[in-house]
């Protein structure tokens, strides 16, 4: 039985030059197994630059991710910065607070009045440090910042009742007969004396002072008129409550500028000196009271 002969293509080259020319034949078998590889070959490097393409793009997403994270990453780390700045200063700003608070209560440590309300103290610390430089510790940063939130909070009480306490001190101060009722003399004091009326002693209830008729009475210290008007052996009177168990009472005036039920300030004018009711001469009779009980008001005079 005869084979079929092979089909074959010849490819020639023909130089320019006088060489020889060159053929080759290849077999069509042969040329469509090449055509097949050629296909797959470029099959698989379309496949390859697709592969390619698509991790150079999912790279290039994270890439961008990742720069992404790393800025935000930056700006945290630099807010964080600022708030451990931030904090330290506030914190600089609480113990300067506390040395105010502290010298405050130094300085009214003394009042009677004040005592019970200033002997609270503070055992409250802040704690050291947010974090070491290589990374912020977020629960210890966080503890510091509640921390200094309530430290806040107890030196604005604090600050609260010194403030209260400083205020009801000048109330008080305000309210506490200091003050000369009028320029003058004393011609007599508090206290047993002979009787310019007769040779027998008697209780001399507050002070005498002389001075020209019709110079002006203050009110030694801020309080309401209780009393304006005559009253027996003291001629026109005024006195007044100043709060606190102080009240005050002016005698023996020729004119009375206040009426009852009035608030008047310390160093006011109330009336004029005169020589009313059981009097030798022009002069105020000046009295003071604590709490209901007659005291010496020559204690009270600045």
């Amino acid at each position: 039985m005869r084979s079929g002969k092979k089909k074959l293509v010849t490819f020639m080259i023909i130089p320019h030059s006088e060489k020889s020319i060159y053929s080759i034949s290849l077999s069509y078998s042969f040329l469509k197994a090449l055509k097949y590889i050629a296909a797959a070959s470029a099959f698989s490097l379309v496949a390859a630059g697709i592969y390619f393409f698509a991790s150079y793009s999912e790279l290039k997403a994270k890439n961008e991710e990742l720069s992404s994270k790393v800025q935000r990453y930056a700006e945290v780390q630099a807010r964080l910065n600022y708030y451990e700045e931030k904090t330290k200063s506030m914190e600089q700003k609480v113990k300067e607070m506390e040395m105010l608070d502290a010298s405050l209560r130094q300085l009214l440590k003394d009042d009677p009045f004040l005592k019970d309300k200033l002997n609270k103290t503070s055992s409250r610390s802040l704690p050291s440090e947010l974090a070491s430089r290589s990374g912020v510790d977020r629960e210890a940063a966080l503890e510091r910042l509640e921390d200094l939130e309530l430290k806040l909070e107890e030196r604005e009480r604090s600050m609260k009742e010194l403030i209260s306490a400083i205020e009801q001190r000048i109330l008080r101060l305000a309210a506490t007969p200091s003050i000369w009722p009028v320029q003058g003399s004393i011609t007599s004091h508090f206290g047993y004396r002979r009787s310019p009326f007769g040779k027998s002693m008697e209780f001399h209830d507050g002070i005498d002072i002389a001075a020209p008729y019709g110079s002006e009475v203050r009110a030694a210290a801020d309080g309401r008129v209780i009393f304006s008007g005559y009253k027996s052996g003291y001629g026109y009177m005024v006195e007044i409550n100043h709060g606190y168990g102080h009240v005050t009472a002016y005698g023996h005036l020729s004119k009375i500028l206040v009426r009852e039920g009035q608030y008047v300030k310390k160093g006011q004018t109330i009336g004029r000196v005169g020589s009313s009711g059981r009097s030798t001469g022009p002069h105020v009779h000046y009295m003071v009271k604590v709490n209901g009980s007659l005291v010496d008001p020559d204690e009270y005079l600045d």
